[in-house]
C-alpha cells in the first residue's frame, strides 16, 4: 500500500484510502492512511508538478494542484499576489518549526502560523483578538483559504515522499475587493452566506469559497456528491466517512 499522511487540522481526505493507524508525529498526533493513488500514465511518467522518479498521480489531482498554484500567485479579493505568497511562505516556515521571516502585519503573521501548524488551538476569542488587532474578517477568511489549500497540497507531497513544489512568482494586479454582501453571523466565527455551514465557510470572499469547492472534489467529493450515501470512489461512502470521522477526531476538529 501507499502511506498517506493527513496533517492535523486538514479538512481534506483522499480518494483510494483504506486502513488507518495512529502515531506520534514530530509536532502532534497525525493519522496514517494506507491506500493507493490511481496512475495517470504508464512507466511512472506524469506531468505538471511531478517528475518521472516520483509516484504517478491521477491527472485530476495534478490539474487540481496546478490550478491551486496559479490561484495562489494572483491577487485575491483583499490580498495582493505578493501578500498571498508571503502568507504561503510563512505557512511553510511554521510547519517546519522555523522562525517567522516575512513582513506581514503581526495579526496576519500570527494567523498564518497557528492555522498552519496548530489549527486545533484556534478559538473564537482568538479570531476576535486578531480582528481587534487590525486583521479584518475578509482578510482572515482569504488567509484561511490560502493556508488550508497550501497545507493540503504540501502534506500530500510529503506523504508520497515528493519534494514540495517551489512557490510560484507573484502576479501583478490589485485585489478585486469582491466580497459577498448577503452574509450573516450564525454560530460560525465569521459571516457566511446563508448562515453557518462547512460548505459556506469562506463565502464572505466568494472566490475563496469557489476555490474550496473546486479543490474539494478531486481530493474527496464534490459538494453536490456529499449527500449521496451510495457513491463509491475506490472506497464505499461508509468507508470514506469512517476514515473521515476518525481523522477528524484525532485532529480535534470541532466540526
Amino acid at each position: 500500500g501507499l502511506t498517506v499522511r493527513i496533517n492535523v487540522g486538514s479538512p481534506i481526505i483522499l480518494s483510494g484510502l483504506s486502513r488507518c493507524r495512529l502515531f506520534e508525529g514530530r509536532r502532534s498526533t497525525e493519522v496514517l492512511l494506507c491506500g493507493r493513488v490511481r496512475s495517470s500514465g504508464g512507466n511512472g511518467s506524469q506531468t505538471g508538478m511531478g517528475t518521472p522518479t516520483e509516484p504517478p498521480m491521477d491527472s485530476a489531482l495534478v490539474e487540481n494542484f496546478e490550478r491551486t498554484w496559479a490561484h495562489l500567485a494572483g491577487p485575491g479579493a483583499v490580498w495582493t499576489g505578493a501578500e498571498r505568497l508571503a502568507i504561503a511562505a510563512e505557512v511553510r516556515r511554521a510547519r517546519a518549526g522555523e522562525d517567522s521571516g516575512s513582513g506581514l502585519p503581526r495579526p496576519a503573521l500570527e494567523a498564518a502560523r497557528l492555522l498552519a501548524a496548530d489549527p486545533a488551538a484556534a478559538r473564537r476569542s482568538w479570531v476576535e483578538g486578531l480582528v481587534a488587532g487590525g486583521l479584518d474578517l475578509a482578510r482572515y477568511v482569504e488567509l484561511l483559504g490560502v493556508v488550508g489549500r497550501l497545507v493540503a497540497v504540501d502534506t500530500f507531497h510529503e506523504a508520497l515522499g515528493m519534494p514540495l513544489s517551489p512557490l510560484p512568482g507573484a502576479l501583478s494586479g490589485e485585489p478585486t475587493g469582491d466580497l459577498a454582501d448577503d452574509t450573516r453571523r450564525g454560530k460560525g466565527w465569521v459571516p457566511m452566506v446563508g448562515g453557518s455551514s462547512i460548505t459556506q465557510a469562506l463565502s464572505l470572499v466568494p472566490v475563496e469559497n469557489e476555490e474550496l469547492e473546486r479543490f474539494h472534489g478531486p481530493m474527496y467529493l464534490r459538494f453536490d456528491e456529499m449527500s449521496d450515501p451510495q457513491i463509491v470512489r475506490d472506497l464505499t461512502r461508509t468507508q470514506m466517512e469512517l476514515v473521515a470521522a476518525r481523522t477528524s477526531a484525532v485532529n480535534e476538529c470541532f466540526y
